[in-house]
């Protein structure tokens, strides 16, 4: 019997054996595929590497950027960030709030006439004052900025409108300027960074499965094509599809919070049933493309806001490292979020979304198409509606009592990125009584 049994061989799950095996604590890790990784892994297609969409490092801890690059010693590149948005026909900087240079003349008038109108008539309440997105945008960017960038493009993202959003999800992630700021990037094409992710890192060689091998070296523990089907959380044991029964004292999952409940036998609470059934989330198809031609963009990602593109953006895999992909070609991804109530045909959109690369100028022939893998990811982005934290908070203290911690971005159910879950696999193990997964 393992002192702490892991489930999930992703950045959290490594991080949790990783520190397991530092500290001397018996542990095992259980991981349904044939390689470690999770969603943070790279595949090969006919000499192409495609992740499963950017998976960039963007690293604020001391601790983690110290391990990171122990990890990932000679192999790991600091990257300035190109972003960029198509709208109205033409390009303009990330974000678009500080960057409206370039935009059809009426649309920079109704967008920075909203902004100062927003600026002046409303006080600068903290983030948690305001009770949906939409009012957030509206009292801090203007309801301009809003109609041409903000709730088109996050409504294609998250799959809801932003009035049926919160905005605890916020923090760094949406970048909020100042006045000079704005006006600047209304006159002229500034450089400046914004953001948390203005830069990032990124492996040379191997994508982010480089990371995670490098993880999985020090992490010797680990058990391939193990997938749990069952949790027994009175017995404190697992069962995998294999038929291997597996006890522990402590349970750490990092599978989506929604579907490590969905395994729990036994009779559970009706709040329990309840708040399993108040999660969201949306899914995501991440179309992977190698095309003929060398260095088609020197852009990293573009966002699409309009409706008429079917991806709501659109990176370059190549230009994260030209190991991603053979020498004169190119790599990208296009992602497309959709709910799978929608019932959309995935063939037809793949194809249209593909199609539209020659209109942002990324794509002369379809001719030009070597490699074409779609990846299709059921639980992409938690929704952040007004149910998910009492729905969530309920969820982690049932499971709590029976020593089992949920983490990472899904099993933490939280929109998140790679050093935070890093940083859960390392407290779930050093501090495993820490409130933050409860």
């Amino acid at each position: 019997m393992a002192e702490v049994l892991i489930i999930g061989a992703g950045l959290a799950g490594l991080s949790a054996g990783y520190h397991a095996e530092q500290r001397g604590i018996d542990y095992e890790i259980l991981e349904a595929g044939p390689t470690v990784g999770g969603l943070s892994r790279t595949v090969e297609r006919d000499g192409f590497l495609f992740d499963f969409s950017g998976h960039l490092l963007h690293l604020k801890d001391p601790y983690f950027k110290e391990l990171i690059n122990d990890l990932l010693v000679g192999n790991l590149d600091a990257i300035s960030r190109n972003a960029v948005i198509f709208s109205h026909g033409t390009y303009t900087r990330y974000p678009f709030q500080a960057n409206l240079f370039g935009l059809p003349p009426l649309v920079v008038k109704e967008c920075l006439q909203e902004f100062a109108k927003a600026y002046y008539t409303n006080d600068d309440l903290p983030t948690n004052a305001y009770e949906t997105f939409q009012e957030w945008i509206e009292a801090k960017l203007g309801a301009g900025i809003g109609r041409h960038f903000m709730f088109p493009y996050n409504e294609k993202l998250w799959t809801v409108p932003t009035s049926q959003m919160t905005c605890e999800w916020l923090s760094e992630y949406v970048p909020k300027p100042n006045l000079e700021d704005v006006f600047t990037g209304a006159f002229e094409d500034q450089t400046k960074g914004f953001g948390y992710n203005a830069e990032f890192r990124y492996p040379r060689l191997g994508g982010i499965q480089a990371l995670c091998d490098a993880l999985a070296a020090r992490t010797p523990r680990i058990r391939l094509s193990e997938r749990v089907v069952s949790v027994e959380p009175r017995g404190r044991r697992v069962r995998c599809a294999s038929g291997r029964e597996e006890r522990y004292e402590r349970l750490i999952s990092t599978m989506p919070l929604k579907t490590l409940c969905g395994l729990l036998e036994g009779d559970t609470p009706a709040e329990v049933r309840e708040a399993v059934g108040a999660l969201r989330h949306n899914s995501v198809m991440i179309v992977n493309v190698g095309i003929r031609g060398d260095r088609v963009t020197d852009r990293h990602w573009i966002y699409l806001p309009e409706p008429e593109f079917i991806a709501y953006r659109v990176g370059c895999y190549s230009n994260f490292s030209r190991a991603m992909a053979p020498p004169g070609t190119s790599s990208f991804y296009l992602e497309i979020a959709y709910q799978r109530e929608w019932n959309v045909d995935k063939e037809a959109l793949v194809s249209r979304a593909i199609d539209q690369m020659s209109d942002l100028g990324l794509l002369h022939s379809r001719d030009d198409v070597l490699v074409t893998d779609v990846m299709d990811v059921d639980c992409a982005y938690v929704i952040y509606d007004h149910d998910r934290t009492r729905a969530r908070r309920t969820l982690m203290e049932y499971l709590s009592r029976f020593g089992i911690h949920s983490i990472g971005r899904y099993g933490n159910w939280e929109y998140s990125g790679m050093e935070e879950a890093l940083k859960q696999g390392k407290i779930a193990i050093e501090r495993p009584n820490s409130t933050e997964f409860k």
